[in-house]
């Protein structure tokens, strides 16, 4: 991989992780263009991209996951002290709450990591899950209009939210669109479930290359350092762009131009793919 292909890797992987157009299909779109292999060295590529959207969510969002981490400090005091077992949860105590319960269904996503890798090697099935995932996308921005704040959800709306985040499993379901949809339909606002979406990413990006990491690992996989450094860090500020893009357009507008963009390209990719 040259540092040209690894810095344009790292655009997409920024710009769609975050932005409901799936980065998991475009990056399957570009390894096809370009003839990369979906496993090893690739594989891992792909794995540290995804550590620099991380990145970018901690330090778009780093009041937050700085509340998130005093409230685990204050829920893991509550196990020793009993006099504050009874007290209600601060809302950042609920928050942290809330996004452990909407990571659950994750759990299941073992089951389908196989079958979702292997279909990422598939050009016409990934741009026909994309044009479902714009059809989702156009049909939330119809009938859902909600009002809520994050802390204002229940354990079974987070739940429910997760299973939405489950779907992202396939490659060509926008996590980001998948879960902003998912919130909106448990009655959140656009800008409150952009921002839950955003937060709740962070367990499900380490959990998800924990287990990649240690499949490239195990192959034998390797990287060379300059075209991985070039990627990681494109990926990190594409994805400090596209929050910053996704939080304006969230107060304003809904996202019906990312749902047309998406059945344009899953539409390219059934027309245009070997």
């Amino acid at each position: 991989m040259t540092v040209f292909e690894a810095i344009l890797c790292g655009a997409v992987q920024g710009l769609c992780e975050f932005l409901p157009v799936s980065s998991s299909g475009h990056l399957a779109l570009l390894h096809g263009i370009f003839g990369f292999d979906a496993s090893g060295g690739n594989l891992l590529y792909d794995v540290l991209l995804h550590l620099g959207t991380l990145a970018a969510v901690l330090i778009a969002f780093r009041r937050d996951v700085y509340e998130l981490f005093a409230a685990a400090k204050s829920l893991v005091g509550r196990a020793f002290r009993k006099s504050l077992r009874r007290a209600p949860l601060s809302s950042g105590e609920k928050m942290l709450v809330l996004i452990f319960a909407s990571s659950v269904p994750l759990v299941l996503a073992v089951l389908v990591k196989d079958s979702a890798e292997a279909l990422s090697s598939r050009p016409r099935i990934v741009g026909a899950v994309m044009i479902f995932n714009g059809v989702m996308l156009l049909l939330s921005s119809l009938f859902c209009k909600g009002e809520k704040k994050c802390v204002s959800l229940e354990l079974p709306d987070a739940l429910g939210i997760g299973f939405f985040q489950l779907a992202a499993a396939l490659p060509g379901i926008s996590r980001s669109g998948a879960t902003v949809v998912g919130g909106t339909v448990f009655g959140l606002s656009r800008e409150e479930a952009v921002r839950f979406s955003f937060l709740m990413s962070v367990p499900a990006i380490i959990g998800a290359n924990v287990f990649s990491l240690a499949d490239a690992v195990k192959d034998g996989a390797s990287v060379e350092m300059l075209p991985c450094a070039a990627g990681v860090i494109t990926a990190a500020v594409a994805g400090l762009a596209a929050i910053w893009l996704i939080r304006k357009i969230a107060k304003t507008k809904n996202f019906n131009i990312f749902g047309i963009y998406c059945i344009l390209a899953g539409t390219a990719a059934l027309i245009f793919a070997k």
